[in-house]
């Protein structure tokens, strides 16, 4: 008999839409599953696997499905995969032993069995059910990676590219306001220790200073310049 118009018991149905009996329990009570649904009246008897089945899709509430229900097989094909335990083949009967000469052409009259049939199986439709599953799969795991982006922020593993790029400018004209507040006491050493005036000293030193400045700030530029201007950076979240 084909899976489409199977007739099983409460355990096999539950088994072949991949829940549990109780869940099937409850699209009885809540009449997701209805008497034509039931070889017998009062919702009794055998589930009609057919009738039963579509019934889940078209009565089952949507937020379910995209709940803890994602998992609920509802389609014919999914199901048919997931049969009822079959009982053991009965053991063979032995036949008398007959003579060479009589058992031969009962041999011989045996036809072969036909080879099992390879054509591919077709391809299984993709359902709007299917599609809404997937949506909610990609918007969970969206979620996922905002809240641990979210959560690294708040450790310090990350930062905004801004705020990186203001604390590297304040720093770096700190480091400058340091280097030119130090050239008084440059000049003052170099003056005691050549014996020339201070001031010559220190308009030399200021002069050059500059020079090496102006000088690092167009190597900078330039380098700047041959930097792409949009650049990713790779970080793994634990999501």
């Amino acid at each position: 008999m084909e899976a489409a118009h199977q007739e099983m018991s409460q355990a096999d149905f539950a088994r072949a839409m991949g829940v549990s009996r109780a869940a099937v329990s409850q699209w009885k009570s809540k009449d997701i599953l209805r008497d034509d649904a039931f070889t017998k009246p009062g919702k009794s008897g055998k589930i009609i696997y057919a009738v039963a089945i579509e019934q889940v899709r078209r009565n089952r509430d949507i937020g379910q499905s995209l709940g803890n229900g994602i998992a609920t097989r509802t389609t014919v094909e999914d199901a048919a995969q997931v049969q009822p335990a079959a009982a053991p083949d009965p053991a063979p009967v032995q036949q008398p032993s007959l003579p060479m000469a009589e058992a031969a052409p009962a041999e011989q009259a045996v036809p072969e069995a036909p080879a099992a049939s390879s054509t591919p199986a077709a391809p299984k439709p993709d359902t709007v059910e299917d599609q809404l599953k997937r949506a909610k799969l990609e918007e969970q795991l969206r979620r996922n990676r905002i809240q641990a982006a979210d959560e690294a922020l708040r450790q310090g593993m990350l930062m905004s590219a801004d705020d990186a790029r203001e604390q590297m400018t304040r720093i770096a004209g700190m480091m400058l306001q340091i280097f030119e507040g130090a050239l008084p006491d440059f000049a003052a050493a170099m003056a005691a220790q050549f014996n020339v005036p201070q001031r010559d000293v220190l308009h030399l030193l200021r002069a050059e200073f500059k020079k090496v400045r102006k000088t690092a700030a167009m190597k900078e530029r330039a380098r700047a310049d041959e930097v792409e201007k949009d650049v990713a950076t790779s970080v793994e979240l634990d999501a």
